[in-house]
């Protein structure tokens, strides 16, 4: 049997890295695993002032499993270097203009980071080639926000095509 392998830096979640994006942005469902219910654009209940969890510790125990398999993929760290570079910082409590534009730009960055890491497994679990797809994401996906529909529509059909002969097997 073969180890799982492990995806590569830029596609792992670094929270030390991160502004506590993914306890702020999306919504909770405590049907889904997240202890109670949250609205997107609402930040946890948990979440602190330095943009930890405070309660991370006793997430299982407080039933808050959906909050421990979560992974942004990098896209969280991500996101707030990008917010560093435009703004100066990642103060989305204090700064409104910040706070929307992270609310905009999160959900594209996922997309990518998802893809990149789809592009990644397939390559290295099933040999499919997908370098050079995975490449411009990497190299172009910081702009992923600004996209328009038909750049999206190309890239998500291109990617679905790569991945296509894995779902046959």
């Amino acid at each position: 049997m073969s180890a799982v392998p492990t995806l590569p830096p830029e596609l792992r979640a670094d929270c030390a890295a991160c502004a506590g994006l993914c306890c702020l942005i999306p919504p909770f469902d405590a049907v889904q695993g997240f202890g109670f219910d949250k609205p997107a654009q609402t930040a946890c209940r948990h979440l602190c002032t330095d943009n930890r969890c405070g309660v991370h510790e006793q997430l299982a125990d407080m039933g808050h499993v959906g909050c421990i398999a979560f992974d942004c993929l990098g896209a969280g760290q991500h996101l707030s270097a990008l917010a560093r570079e435009r703004f100066g910082d990642v103060d989305w409590r204090g700064r409104p203009e910040v706070r929307q534009w992270l609310f905009d730009a999160y959900a594209p960055l996922r997309r990518v980071h998802d893809w990149r890491a789809q592009l990644w497994l397939a390559q290295r679990v099933a040999g499919v080639d997908t370098q050079a797809l995975a490449d411009e994401l990497a190299a172009q996906g910081s702009q992923a926000p600004e996209w328009d529909d038909a750049r999206w529509q190309s890239l998500r059909e291109r990617v679905e095509a790569l991945l296509a002969p894995l779902a046959r097997k």
